[in-house]
């Protein structure tokens, strides 16, 4: 719970909360390394991780659920997880929350996309209602054991169904009682700052790389007045490339040679997963007796 309070106090104060997105452990502890205060778990990644195939709601809520769980456990920093369109309706909206507020993450997030659900950049998306959504993030604030734990309302439907329709789900969402409004798919700055101007609530940005928005810097993002950007997919995209070109080299030249610049030395590795933290402890046992 104390991550919990974490990200909301950091919701709370003045700035912009920058959470890159991590599909493993391993990720999360490397976006703590380096300084981040919060990470994000992103479903698209993950089910590319998991399960080798795209964001096309294969994954279940117990995968999810269970995959966070390490991933909170590996890190002590709050934990923002894809949660979906909640796995189906309101019940099943309540059971989700109750696991992955079990497994230690600090905040959801719970979309309008109906069935067949699939990652929204792909397109051609059924939608939910908006009384249909609002009642998914109402249900969700009433299931939630611990009032810190955020909820946000996000709504895929500016493409299909008008960037008007996409602000006014936004708001019937903070009327519910979302801590945080995240509408995808924007398709200009102009928009994004309607948005922000247009939602009694904070707002959350989706940077995706190579997709139709342009490049923007998290100090922009603050000025245009938004509290929370995810980055979800950078880290399993770079993963995916620097991999891919790593076996293309390996099966062209039969050695690893290339890449050797572009690898941790095994000593910065153990490091990063904190090998020296726990023979510390090992040591601090053993002296004990």
């Amino acid at each position: 719970m104390q991550k919990n309070v974490t990200l909301r106090n950091l919701l709370d104060r003045e700035g912009l909360i920058v959470a890159p997105g991590c599909h493993d452990a391993f990720g999360a502890k490397i976006i703590e390394h380096v300084g981040f205060k919060v990470a994000y778990m992103t479903g698209n990644g993950t089910s590319a991780s998991l399960i080798g195939k795209p964001d096309l709601g294969l994954i279940t809520a117990s995968e999810m659920a269970i995959h966070a769980r390490g991933i909170v456990s590996a890190v002590n920093i709050p934990l923002i997880c894809d949660c979906d369109n909640g796995y189906g309706g309101v019940n099943n909206v309540i059971r989700s929350v109750e696991e992955y507020e079990a497994a230690g993450v600090s905040a959801i997030h719970i979309e309008d996309q109906g069935l067949p659900k699939k990652c929204a950049a792909l397109g051609d998306i059924n939608f939910i209602t908006k009384d249909e959504l609002t009642e998914k993030i109402r249900a969700a604030v009433h299931a939630r054991k611990d009032k810190n734990f955020s909820i946000i309302a996000r709504t895929d439907c500016r493409s299909a169904l008008g960037l008007k329709e996409a602000i006014s789900r936004g708001q019937a969402c903070a009327k519910a009682g979302a801590d945080i409004v995240y509408i995808e798919l924007l398709e200009s700055i102009e928009e994004m700052k309607e948005v922000v101007r247009s939602i009694d609530a904070p707002v959350m940005f989706d940077m995706l790389e190579h997709f139709r928005m342009p490049y923007i810097n998290v100090k922009e993002l603050e000025n245009i007045g938004y509290k929370l950007v995810v980055f979800p997919l950078s880290t399993t995209l770079t993963y995916a490339k620097s991999t891919l070109d790593l076996m293309t080299s390996l099966k062209e030249t039969g050695t690893t040679e290339a890449f050797l610049d572009k690898m941790l030395s095994l000593k910065e590795y153990e490091h990063l997963l904190g090998y020296d933290l726990i023979e510390q402890r090992e040591l601090a046992i053993q002296k004990q007796y």
